[in-house]
């Protein structure tokens, strides 16, 4: 009896190690400060931060951690330009925020569209996320 509920728990145990990578997006204002979920004053609120955020969510096995990985962020914009941004991964859980806030927010007119991967150090791709309207950027040259 008591192997079996060892079994067992090194099976749940197991089963609750996924690897993964997710990307969560969120608007950015007034609402987004603390101080407006619970009420407290705030020098914040009087011109609060505008924009939008990306967080990024990953989980990877010690193998991909030894072969030194890192996210590679690619970002297209409502103006139609793009944007690539790189974290190294240090552990085997974690998150970074990719912020797109103020004048940046208002010249670029927000994020259409984004998609993630984790790369290792030869660049071979380990996980990759893509938003649902996801697609590679066409650009023509004006002649």
């Amino acid at each position: 009896m008591k192997s079996l509920f060892i079994c067992m728990l090194l099976l749940l145990c197991a089963s609750c190690s996924r690897h993964y990578l997710s990307i969560y997006a969120q608007k950015v204002d007034r609402e987004y400060l603390a101080s407006s979920k619970v009420g407290t004053p705030d020098p914040r609120q009087i011109d609060p931060p505008i924009g939008e955020m990306l967080t990024l969510y990953w989980h990877v096995p010690g193998t991909i951690l030894a072969k030194s990985p890192h996210v590679k962020l690619h970002v297209i914009y409502w103006d139609y330009t793009e944007g690539t941004f790189t974290y190294p991964i240090d552990h085997r859980f974690g998150y970074v925020n990719y912020r797109l806030l103020g004048d940046e927010f208002y010249n670029k007119k927000g994020i259409l569209t984004y998609r993630a991967e984790i790369l290792t150090n030869d660049n071979t791709v380990y996980k990759e996320w893509k938003h649902q309207l996801w697609v590679n950027l066409i650009t023509l040259k004006e002649i």
